[in-house]
């Protein structure tokens, strides 16, 4: 039977057509996706530079004690650091790893503190001066010893100091959270210039002077305590302020800044996914600002989109 209908090839002019329209639709697609990540950004942010907060989690930590070379410490619920001639212990130290962002560099990093917790359930120490200092090796919480370790194997060329107080009720959580008056320990120096270093292999704590009379000793919460009252260790670090996207897209319109802060104030701010979202957004903030600043076409494109855009979502 003939067909009803004869199906003839695209023409030459047709063909043309049909991949400009497809090179629209892809362009199209583009702008868009531009415009829901600069959308999200100049509404986080309100137009305000920011600094963001990095919290890097304990993912190892044990202990290791020169009086017992051969033990492993891992099924304590505290790391402990002490002095020679010492009661209970000789010389131990404490041993970190956190889980630091690979995409942190140094030039980023404009503080750092490490967060500590006493073990409120282990009768607490003295306290004293100790120092953190990059680990020249990776350490494996579950196995190693004072023997395997030979005592740590730790980077001196530099260093952060602080002061460990003593008793077992400083920096006592809520409910495994940290208190809100907690207070972190500075380590900048150390992070500044051993970042690698340190995000590779770890840290090691361990009193300055670890022959001093009389002799001392302290201990932190692990990050296998179940307590409380305990929370596990972790280092924030904070990042330096970045051009916020909004203020390169928009620098000389402050009443469009103005309905972007509002906007963020009034609604964004005031629901947990709303925060959650800003909190989020400012790891990527950076690097959208610098990709607007260096394309010109780029952020006259999205600048021209976005006001649309604006005209309909913003009051």
């Amino acid at each position: 039977m003939p067909s009803l209908w004869k199906e003839e090839p695209l023409k030459f002019e047709s063909r043309i057509s049909l991949n400009n329209m497809r090179a629209r639709h892809h362009r199209a697609r583009y702008q868009i996706v531009w415009c829901i990540l600069l959308l999200s950004a100049l509404v986080l942010t309100g137009g305000q530079s920011m600094a963001a907060s990095v919290r890097c989690e304990d993912i190892a930590d044990v202990s290791i004690d020169e009086w017992y070379p051969d033990e492993n410490f891992n099924y304590k619920t505290r790391l402990v650091v002490a002095t020679n001639k010492n009661i209970h212990h000789g010389i131990a130290r404490a041993l970190f790893r956190f889980d630091i962002p690979s995409d942190i560099e140094v030039a980023e990093i404009k503080s750092a503190n490490i967060y500590l917790s006493a073990c409120a359930n282990c009768g607490g120490g003295n306290g004293g001066t100790v120092g953190f200092f990059a680990l020249n090796k990776p350490f494996d919480e579950a196995a190693d010893t004072w023997s395997s370790l030979e005592g740590g194997d730790w980077d001196d060329s530099v260093y952060s100091q602080a002061i460990l107080p003593e008793g077992n009720s400083w920096n006592q959580a809520e409910n495994g959270e940290p208190p809100p008056d907690v207070k972190g320990f500075d380590i900048t120096p150390l992070i500044q210039d051993n970042l690698d270093k340190v995000r590779a292999n770890g840290i090691m704590m361990r009193f300055l002077d670890e022959h001093q009379e009389p002799f001392t000793h302290q201990n932190v919460a692990s990050r296998e305590s179940t307590d409380p009252l305990d929370f596990s260790p972790r280092i924030i670090i904070q990042q330096k302020e970045s051009i916020c996207p909004a203020e390169v897209m928009f620098q000389e319109e402050p009443k469009t800044l103005h309905q972007l802060r509002r906007f963020r104030d009034q609604v964004l701010e005031k629901t947990p996914a709303g925060r959650t979202f800003i909190g989020l957004y400012y790891g990527c903030a950076p690097k959208i600002s610098a990709l607007l600043s260096a394309n010109e076409d780029l952020r006259l494109q999205a600048r021209t989109v976005l006001k649309r855009l604006l005209a309909i979502i913003l009051p």
